[in-house]
């Protein structure tokens, strides 16, 4: 979920509050009669390297041959007109020239192309972009050259700690894709345009979606292989929740989200759970027993019209007081007759980033208040239905849970946004990471690294440096 979007500030976004500085980078100069040639230290596709560079009218040219031969372009050459290629680009230059042909149109150079002791050197960032790549510069002065990233992904979800979703949504639909954040490496998924949003089972080997017309569909995530239609019932699924063992799914039924209902996907049996004729049920979540099943009920408005007008005035108003959303939980008992779903909370805030424990016991979620200058908090309310808080230091933005922390997304000072790591059991509250404003949402995902989104991009936070994932 998307909670603040900035536009960018600065490329250098990201810093990370509480790691260290990390290795230098640095350049070893060496002067020939005509130029200064540096070996100067870059990150090509995840590793470290040294190129070949010289700076001119205060612009990076570097050596074409090292660049080329690290991001994996090929490099042919004709009557003294280089030809590179990569990521299907096609790009032409010539020593002394300030242009560069890309795919066939000419692109001006703010510094012509140099020929020195032999070697060819072309402005920097211009060459990558011809060749489809990108270069980014963290903030700690690190440049990121990376050849083959996947490009405007809208949104991501980790599948285990090795891999995530990213998802693009376009025109038609969207496009998922498997992405390997060690490497950026990525494989188109087969889901349909129309698919509800993944539900990937615990262990990371399946993803489940539904479609328009209701069917289910299983996706192997350990092969390349088409997705199964393990159901064809048509109702409307809006959400679906693997069992922790991944051999059932969970999921509300209806257009308004009704019912609670089970499906086996291996015999194509769906079972109902719960059908209390209560509407517009959301946030399906399911404990590990599978027998307690926590969600959000929310009222529509009540119409209300003027009885003294005559009704062609269609003079009427929508009356929202007490359609805030309220959690529930429903315990499978068939020791208990007329055994019935239990409201947790009745208060006048939105509830947003509901995380049921896994046994549960409990529900935290993002209290908003409805008074704009109220700080949103994260609270949790037990079975008992007493609310208590676990963290109000900071106006929090995002929630997220992993492995008995919280990770909350908050205001900070000025163009930062801080992250926090929040103790559920003890309610320690520290804070890791100071991020740019312009970053609208943290993943996070057992043994996995801290992700975030920002502007677009995807990056990691691996050994105290933000990894750009995606360009």
């Amino acid at each position: 979920m998307v909670l603040k979007k900035a536009s960018l500030v600065t490329v250098l976004a990201l810093a990370v509050g509480t790691a260290s500085a990390g290795a230098a980078f640095a350049a070893t100069a060496t002067t020939t009669s005509a130029v200064q040639i540096t070996n100067s230290a870059y990150i090509v596709n995840g590793t470290m390297v040294s190129l070949g560079t010289i700076m001119e009218k205060g612009t990076t040219l570097v050596s074409l041959r090292d660049l080329s031969a690290k991001l994996g372009a090929k490099l042919q050459s004709a009557g003294g007109v280089v030809q590179a290629k990569l990521n299907g680009h096609t790009v032409e230059l010539k020593a002394g020239s300030a242009v560069l042909k890309v795919d066939g149109a000419e692109h001006k150079l703010n510094v012509p192309v140099k020929n020195a002791k032999g070697v060819t050197y072309v402005e920097l960032e211009a060459y990558v972009e011809a060749l489809g790549a990108s270069l980014y510069e963290d903030e700690k002065g690190s440049v990121w050259i990376d050849a083959k990233l996947l490009s405007n992904v809208d949104r991501i979800q980790w599948v285990d700690a090795e891999r995530f979703i990213a998802t693009q949504e376009n025109e038609t639909g969207r496009a998922d894709y498997l992405v390997e954040a060690a490497t950026g490496k990525y494989r188109l998924l087969d889901v349909a345009a129309d698919a509800s949003e993944l539900a990937v089972s615990s262990d990371g080997k399946k993803a489940a979606y539904t479609t328009a017309d209701g069917h289910v569909s299983v996706l192997d995530l350990t092969r390349a292989s088409r997705a199964v239609v393990v159901s064809s019932d048509s109702s409307i699924k809006p959400e679906l929740v693997w069992s922790a063992d991944g051999a059932s799914l969970y999921f509300l039924q209806g257009d308004k989200g009704s019912v609670i209902a089970k499906l086996d996907p291996e015999i194509n049996k769906i079972t109902k759970i719960l059908e209390d004729k209560v509407d517009y049920k959301a946030n399906l979540q399911v404990s590990e027993d599978g027998k307690t099943f926590t969600y959000t009920v929310t009222k529509p408005g009540a119409v209300v019209a003027d009885a003294s007008k005559p009704v062609e005035a269609d003079d009427v108003a929508i009356d929202m007081k007490g359609t805030e959303p309220q959690i529930y939980q429903y315990t499978v008992d068939p020791s208990v007759k007329e055994n019935k779903a239990v409201q947790l909370t009745a208060s006048a805030d939105d509830k947003v980033f509901i995380r049921a424990a896994s046994d549960g016991s409990a529900a935290a979620y993002v209290s908003v208040s409805g008074d704009a200058a109220a700080k949103s908090t994260l609270v949790k309310v037990g079975k008992d239905k007493n609310v208590a808080t676990l963290f109000n230091e900071r106006d929090v933005y995002q929630a997220e849970y992993a492995d008995g922390k919280w990770y909350v997304l908050t205001e900070g000072d000025g163009e930062k946004l801080f992250v926090y790591e929040i103790d559920q059991a003890t309610k320690a509250a520290k804070r890791i990471y100071e991020l740019s404003d312009s970053v609208s949402e943290i993943i996070v995902k057992p043994g996995a690294p801290m992700a975030v989104m920002q502007d677009g991009r995807v990056f990691l936070e691996l050994n105290g440096r933000w990894k750009p994932v995606s360009r």
